[in-house]
């Protein structure tokens, strides 16, 4: 997501953090390529990620790697919005 995007959606709110769920392409084109009847074909990953910026320090987000289950990412998305509040 953009970050004048981000900025849009905080729209003064001081109790929203943004999880940016961080992949390699490679990874992010494997999940993809397995969805079954999903919207979003696997050829528009590279133009998502030409135009994605990354949240910077200055913003309210934290950053998980996608590399683990879901059930890992989860749990770790969880402790890492329970340190923030």
């Amino acid at each position: 997501m953009k970050k004048s995007y981000r900025a849009a959606l905080l729209n003064g709110y001081a109790d929203v953090t943004f999880v940016y769920l961080k992949g390699t392409q490679e990874l992010l084109t494997s999940r993809i390529s397995a969805r079954k009847g999903h919207f979003m074909p696997p050829a528009l990953l590279l133009s998502q990620l030409a135009t994605l910026e990354e949240p910077g320090h200055d913003e309210p987000a934290i950053t998980v790697s996608i590399d683990a289950p879901p059930e890992v990412i989860e749990t770790q998305i969880l402790n890492l919005l329970q340190l923030k509040a």
